[in-house]
């Protein structure tokens, strides 16, 4: 999936197909998977809170997407330290190379941003990848974890 995102009131174009792993491994030496699951796992629980909202029947990694799109950075917030700042600018920037294989290194390229909303980009950024991560069985499995969900989490 490409998406043009505004970043400092420039568009900035990401792409989230298979490629843009190999990006960031090749940039910064190290597989994005390990690297993120320890962030997945820390908001796995609020995460699961979005998804419960979701109406079952409209169950979709679009609707997830969207659900998340407004309350990313609000899942997110009780574990932003300098680590998280720092994979979010470089997922952000694996995304973008994948989609313009022109830009440059990270640092140069995140030096053209005066300002990088965290509020604007994570949620875009986090649901591109829900997006990307996400298998129609995954879906499914997203669908029983609603209804395994704690009451007072459920909608």
């Amino acid at each position: 999936m490409e998406k043009t995102i505004t970043i400092d009131g420039k568009d900035v174009k990401l792409n989230n197909n298979a490629a843009w792993a190999m990006e960031y491994q090749d940039q910064f030496g190290k597989d994005i998977l390990p690297v993120m699951l320890p962030l997945i796992a820390s908001v796995a629980e609020g995460l699961a809170a979005v998804i419960a909202e979701v109406d079952s029947k409209k169950l979709s990694a679009q609707s997830i997407a969207e659900a998340i799109e407004g309350r990313a950075v609000d899942i997110l917030a009780p574990i932003f330290n300098a680590e998280v700042v720092d994979l979010v600018y470089n997922v952000t920037w694996a995304l973008a190379k994948n989609a313009d294989p022109e830009i440059p290194e990270p640092r140069r390229w995140i030096r053209q941003f005066d300002t990088f909303p965290l509020d604007v980009v994570v949620p875009e950024v986090y649901g591109m990848l829900v997006q990307g991560f996400t298998s129609s069985k995954n879906l499914q499995r997203l669908e029983k974890l609603k209804e395994e969900l704690p009451k007072n989490l459920q909608p």
